[in-house]
Order: C-alpha cells, then structure tokens, then sequence
C-alpha cells in the first residue's frame, strides 16, 4: 500500500514571507540570485510502496526540476533529479529528503523537507552497508575514478562500455556468450587491505532488467590470482543480493572488486549497489543466512541413445576421417591468445603458423614456456581453410575423438563449434562441449563425444582453452578423427 507524505516545508536557508509555487519568484540570498527560483513553499509528495520510495512536486507546480537529497546514509546526499523521481530503501526507519528547485536560471539556494517512514525489503538484504565495519565504503567515499570496464561480445573485439558510479550502471551493448565478455572492475581511491589473519563477509545488490549469469571477484589489485572469492550465479531479472559469508582472507594491500556479465543478452541494463566488505569479526546488526553449498559439477551424460557404441571403430588413418584430410594437407588455420601470468595480457592472432606449434601430420604440440592465471588465458583454435573445409550434414550422424598427453598436469577445455568466419575467432554455434577437464602428466585422456546428429555446418571449429597450465607445459593434440557414426 501507498502512505503519502507532504509537510516540514522549511526554507533553510532564506526565510520566506510568502509561498511560492512558480519560478518567477527568486531567491535573492545568492549573488545575481535574484533570478533564481526558490523551494519555499513548495511540499515535497512521498509515496511509499514497500521499499520503493517515489519522490515528487506537488500538483499544479510546473518550470522546476526538483534535485532530491536523503539522509538514508545518516547525513543527505544526493539522489537523484526529476520529479516522479524513485528510489529502493532496503533498510527500514524514518528518513528525510531535502528538495531543491532548479530551472534555466540556476538551482535554489533555499529547500523543503519531507519525512518518511519506509519498513524495509523483506527477506535477505545484505550486510549493512552503512556500517562502521564497512572498509569498501571507506575506499568507495575516496572515489572511484580509477574504475574501468573491458567488453568483447562475442570475442569479436573490444567496444565501448559507459557506465556510471555509485550506483555502478551499464546497460550490455551486445549479446556475451561467455565469461569475461562484459567486465567492470570498482577500484577504491583510497586502499582497502585484506589480511589472511581474518575472514571476511561480502554482498551487494545486483539489478538486472533480463535474467544473466554474473561473476563476482573480488581480488587483489596488483594480482588477478590472489583473490579473496569468484563466484558465478545465474541471476533472475530484477533485484538479486548476491553474497559470501566468512570466508578466509588474503593478505593483499589493496583490492578491487571485478563483476563480469560475459552472459548477457544484448539490451540488459544492470545496476550495481550497496557493496559491503567487512570483517566476519564484527556485528553489523545484521543476520546473513548461510550459502547453499553448490555441488561439484558432474560429468554431462549424453541423453540415452546418444552415446557412443564401445564397438564403434574410430579408424583415424583411413579416408573416413573427415580431419585426415585436413591434416594431410596442412589445411588447417589456428587462433590463439595467449597469456603470460595471471594478467590478460595476451594478443588475440588467427595465423597459418604458430610460434609455439609444431604439427606433425594429425598431432600438434603445444609448448607454453609461461603458465597462466585462469581458464581462457591460454586459448587455441583450429578450423580448417577455404577449400579444406569439413562440412556436416543435417541427416547423417557423426562422432568425434580427440586424444591429448602433457609434460605438465594442466587443466583444460574443449569444445566443437560450427565455423563461422563473420566472427573474428571463427566461432559459431556449440555442437558438443566437453566443458573444463584435467590432462594429467604421463597419461593419455581421451574424450569422445555423444553421437552428433541433426546438425547442418559447412565448416567446424575445434577450440581448446589450457588457461592455468604451469611453467615449461608441452601439451599434445592428437589421433583427430571425426567420421560419420554407421552403428
């Protein structure tokens, strides 16, 4: 239910002897502020429903803007501008807004008050952002001017993304099809230290105007390997209260918080708000439930039916493998980007020719002097050229094997795309994802895919992704073989 709110009209900081209601009645307190328009006089509207706060001018009063400050942080800051203007409280209490007016000849010296009482979000809101024990405000407060954003849709280069600060939003340019598409990093002016002699609890709130999965990292500003959490969750249109609850520190001088929305479609627009870091140590008032724990991901098993007979020959010397005659010919194209350390230092480059490569007829091997920080650190595609390319048609059935060794234990990622060369890493649509696995040192893995049916390319993309892999690691791809399934 909607309460309305108009009283505490006070002119602050001139005494008016009259009402005023029409910006011709200036306000004369200021040097040449004959001509501006006065607030005396004119009651600010409040309607409240639920936590959303809607502040407005009274009816009949036209050629103002109305400039909203409220004391929801214990003393008034600015909220916002316009009338009809709202906002989400997600702590209950009484509250006031102080209204100035503003029109072509300036802003008010003088202002209104209006009280409000607003009882708070149900549920789950996060810790207390207002409180004493939060050290991000304390950094937050010192500016946030050195924040940026970094944003390729698709991996097909790198485009502008605006955003503005404190509350952090942006609105997504173009659908993001993977993590680290769609990044905004929150650096504190002032350092905001962590220590590994504490645990720490973490939220904030999330807005989003269609549904996205969202990654929250918050890490040491000089190492993107020496963080305190990332997490990935699909998050529901609307309001969501992300949060981690005492989790061990890190000893790190100073930190930023990173979100990503490589999972985004285009159009999303996004609000981020009321970050709260504290130490799990001190009481903010507030009760945090406790984290569901997410269960390990599971290998996918096919769907029954789909899977691979045992019997299945893959003959990857014969003229049924589609790839042998790719690899005969040396009629393969590759893109790779790769990493030196945790940074994303890398260079995104589609070559005939790899320095780090050497293939010998169906096995290539990778060998990374530097390792890497995190998965798509260290990136390498292969798709066959024009005039090799390896077409699948819709009403036959295929099934592909790949095998793999490495000098060095190295985590890993697979997947089969269908080519698509408008795109500058040739990626299109996923046929099959074997998702992230390890190839240990000294053993052969070797995965095979569900039976592929109903799928119509005249081109495939194989991408492998070995982001994490240690110093000195020789990675090798081999035995390829991708052939039309005959069980």
């Amino acid at each position: 239910m909607k309460k309305f709110f108009a009283f505490l009209s006070i002119a602050a900081l001139v005494i008016a002897t009259a009402a005023c209601s029409k910006p011709s009645n200036g306000n004369n307190d200021t040097p040449g502020g004959s001509n501006l328009p006065s607030a005396a006089g004119i009651n600010p509207v409040v309607a409240v429903d639920g936590n959303v706060v809607t502040f407005s001018l009274p009816e009949g009063v036209t050629g103002l803007i109305p400039i909203w400050q409220t004391n929801e942080t214990g003393e008034f800051v600015f909220a916002g501008t316009g009338n009809g203007f709202q906002k989400t409280f997600f702590e209950g209490g009484t509250f006031k807004v102080r209204m100035y007016v503003s029109s072509s000849a300036g802003q008010s010296a003088d202002y209104t008050e209006a009280e409000f009482t607003v009882e708070g979000q149900e549920g789950w809101n996060g810790y207390n952002y207002n409180s004493q024990y939060n050290i991000w405000k304390v950094g937050e407060d010192a500016g946030m001017d050195k924040s940026y954003t970094w944003c390729s849709p698709g991996w097909t280069g790198e485009v502008n993304l605006p955003f503005t600060i404190n509350p952090y939003t942006l609105t997504i340019p173009a659908t993001c099809s993977d993590r680290w598409q769609a990044q905004l990093h929150l650096v504190p002016g002032a350092d905001v230290a962590l220590s590994s002699e504490k645990h720490y609890d973490f939220s904030c709130v999330i807005e989003l105007s269609k549904p996205a999965g969202v990654t929250v990292k918050v890490t040491d500003v000089t190492s993107d390997d020496n963080f305190l959490f990332v997490e990935l969750e699909d998050m529901a249109e609307g309001i969501n209260v992300f949060w981690m609850k005492d989790v061990p520190g890190v000893d790190a001088a100073s930190i930023k918080v990173v979100f990503d929305f490589g999972y985004s479609e285009e159009g999303t627009e996004i609000s981020v708000s009321r970050i709260t870091l504290k130490d799990h140590a001190n009481d903010d008032g507030t009760n945090a439930p406790d984290k569901e724990e997410k269960p390990d991901d599971p290998t996918p098993t096919p769907d029954p039916g789909t899977e691979v007979d045992p019997s299945f020959v893959f003959d990857v010397n014969g003229s049924a493998n589609l790839w042998k005659a790719v690899a005969d010919a040396n009629g393969e194209s590759y893109y790779y980007y790769n990493c030196i350390g945790g940074d994303w230092n890398g260079t995104d480059t589609i070559s005939d020719e790899v320095p780090f490569l050497t293939k010998s007829g169906n096995s290539y091997v990778l060998t990374y002097a530097n390792g890497t920080g995190s998965q798509w650190q260290n990136q390498f595609f292969i798709f066959p050229k024009e005039g090799n390319f390896v077409a699948l048609d819709g009403s036959k059935k295929y099934a592909l094997q790949i095998k793999f060794t490495t000098t060095a234990t190295t985590p890993a990622f697979f997947k089969i795309e269908q080519y698509d060369g408008a795109h500058a890493k040739r990626e299109g649509a996923t046929i099959w994802e074997k998702g992230a696995f390890t190839i240990t040192a000294g053993e052969e893995t070797v995965l095979t895919s569900p039976v592929i049916s109903d799928v119509t390319c005249e081109n495939v993309n194989l991408v492998f992704d070995f982001g994490g892999n240690p110093d000195n690691a020789a990675i090798t791809i081999k035995d390829i073989c991708l052939q039309e399934y005959n069980k």
